[in-house]
């Protein structure tokens, strides 16, 4: 069974979802926050796989998987709520806050974040219910932390 399957429950039950594959939903997220601007880059490209491997100990053939699924999944998704509502409903408020910290980190990985991934994060930071003042500690944190 396909990884995104088991944790959105496509079929009529309800799967059970493990730290694991919280973990990878996570990991998408970070991915679409390298993808917003049109391209990734190298420096976006190494935090992503630092943050990944270090955080929630996935190798790089899980994210090979990851990136695959998402290609498939994003096209057909309406929005970012099916990959946020497991880690909203998973995730204590702290770990949701450091999910955002860690999208502005790697929207600043480049060397600016623009626009598109500030409201991608936005949105983001919405549905997993990160406070305003959550959400502006977390880009002041990741944005200091680069310069």
């Amino acid at each position: 069974m396909r990884w995104l399957t088991k944790l959105f429950g496509t079929d009529n039950h309800t799967p059970e979802t493990s730290q694991h594959d919280l973990h990878r939903a996570a990991a998408a997220l970070l991915l679409e926050v390298a993808r917003t601007d049109g391209e990734v880059d190298k420096e976006e490209s190494r935090h992503l796989i630092d943050t990944v491997q270090n955080r929630w100990h996935l190798d790089p053939a899980e994210m090979q998987d990851i990136l695959g699924e998402l290609e498939s999944r994003v096209h057909r998704a309406t929005d970012l709520f099916e990959f946020t509502a497991p880690l909203r409903e998973h995730w204590d408020p702290e770990t949701r806050v450091k999910l955002i910290e860690d999208m502005w980190t790697m929207a600043a990985a480049d060397g600016h974040a623009d626009h598109h991934e500030e409201h991608l994060i936005r949105r983001v930071s919405d549905l997993l219910y990160v406070s305003h003042g959550d959400y502006i500690r977390a880009k002041m944190k990741a944005v200091n932390s680069e310069q």
